[in-house]
């Protein structure tokens, strides 16, 4: 990964940190992290829409899209074991995720997130290797910031392992296909079932 690239690396980071930590606005956070991004992904927009449009077979498309819901999934089956603290609706509704906002959150998050992140990690940043790469590590990296509010060091860890694999699973598909619709689709369908399970379990 180039040096120029990895700095735009930080951006991410840091709108991540001041909107859940700093300002404690899960829009906030959501918004920041989205505007760091655009500007780089404006300029590069003549080479990454091609990939979101390439033609990918269905009898792979729908398979890779599907492994999203796993997430949701996942998430249900271990959220007894997680040790998520008594107080987690309040936790929510202190970072502005309560009532009649959480439709919009949920519509905002699964529509427009998977599509800049999957061109940011998996394109702009993307690396060619076919073992885990350094872009892999970051993106899972930042999700801790938000993690931490929740979750033990131990789960944090293992989310992280997690994401990680995602990362590199999601690079994997986009290197072999040359597309990015399947790892966008697989993305939106992870971000809608574990939003879904937060709504539920709120």
């Amino acid at each position: 990964m180039a040096k120029t690239r990895l700095g735009w690396v930080i951006l991410p980071y840091l709108a991540v940190f001041l909107g859940m930590i700093t300002l404690r606005s899960a829009w906030g956070a959501l918004i920041g992290f989205h505007l760091t991004l655009l500007p780089l992904l404006i300029t590069r927009r003549q080479t990454i829409s091609p990939r979101f449009l390439s033609p990918v077979s269905m009898k792979l498309l729908l398979p890779v899209a599907a492994t999203g819901l796993s997430a949701g999934l996942g998430l249900w089956l271990l959220w007894p074991s997680v040790g998520i603290p008594a107080d987690f609706p309040a936790r929510l509704a202190a970072l502005g995720l309560s009532g009649l906002i959480w439709p919009f959150f949920i519509a905002y998050f699964t529509l427009v997130n998977p599509w800049l992140e999957e061109a940011y990690w998996r394109d702009v940043l993307a690396s060619s290797s076919a073992y885990p790469a350094l872009v892999d590590f970051l993106f899972a990296g930042y999700h801790l910031i938000i993690l931490g509010l929740f979750v033990s060091p131990a789960w944090m860890l293992f989310a992280f392992v997690i994401l990680t694999a995602a990362g590199w699973s999601w690079r994997q598909v986009s290197r072999y296909t040359g597309s990015l619709l399947p790892a966008a689709l697989s993305h939106l369908l992870a971000d809608f079932s574990i939003l879904m399970v937060l709504y539920l379990k709120a």
